[in-house]
């Protein structure tokens, strides 16, 4: 696995409280930085992750908002900023996933997948973005979908792949807008994990892909030999398809 960057010191993963967030949280406490360990309802659980993650590596903080909201996105990032004295690392993580006919999608529910699967990776880049630019450094990295660069149809997820598909849009635009700051911009494309909600009965690799599989994607994004890479999505999906599951 790849080593990170000696610059990287302090990260914010967003709803790091448990799943994947709280094990790309433990992760980067494991390289010896500072976490910032995002929730915003699940307190007990993400008390946990805060006290896992300063067992590994002292002076991590909790920070709490809804990131659907801009002005809370902005202050979890602040209090991030000032409780780590810096933010070298974004983890772009939150975001909720819901199964539902198209037409049977009530208003709320639509609005939420947008919301929180682009709307606070948008919010909380915008916040930590100048931080980074200060500092001439930085490491932008949201948790997408496989295959989310281009369209993906499927009558279940439809709001939630339009978001995982402007997330792709998101991170070409950004990482461009960027590039002269020294800061990077990526995408993870999580394929099925062994813990989906919804598995195919034969995956084209044999396996589902587990927590050190994205772990050892944001390590490479995170290396210093990727301060070139920007801009670009790396599919965690062992060939999987979106297409597979109707």
């Amino acid at each position: 696995m790849h080593k990170i960057d000696p610059r990287i010191q302090a990260a914010m993963v967003t709803g790091s409280a448990k799943r994947t967030g709280r094990e790309l949280a433990l992760w980067l406490a494991r390289q010896g930085v500072r976490v910032a360990v995002h929730y915003n309802d699940s307190i007990k659980d993400a008390q946990t992750t805060l006290a896992e993650c300063n067992a590994l590596k002292p002076g991590c903080v909790l920070v709490q908002g809804d990131l659907r909201d801009a002005d809370q996105a902005s202050r979890a990032v602040e209090t991030a900023v000032k409780g780590l004295g810096g933010l070298q690392v974004l983890v772009n993580n939150v975001g909720n996933y819901l199964r539902k006919d198209l037409f049977e999608l009530t208003p709320q529910e639509w609005r939420d997948q947008l919301e929180s699967n682009l709307y606070t990776a948008w919010w909380c880049m915008r916040a930590a973005a100048p931080n980074m630019k200060e500092r001439g450094f930085g490491r932008i990295v949201n948790i997408g979908y496989a295959a989310g660069e281009r369209g993906t149809y499927n009558r279940l997820t439809v709001p939630y792949h339009i978001a995982k598909t402007g997330l792709a849009t998101l991170t070409r635009s950004a990482a461009a807008a960027l590039a002269k700051s020294g800061v990077t911009v990526n995408t993870i494309g999580v394929g099925i994990l062994s813990n989906s909600v919804v598995k195919p009965v034969s995956p084209p690799a044999g396996r589902f892909a587990e927590y050190a599989d994205l772990c050892n994607a944001l390590a490479f994004f995170l290396a210093p030999e990727s301060d070139h890479v920007s801009g670009t999505q790396l599919d965690v999906s062992g060939g999987w398809i979106p297409e597979q599951i109707l």
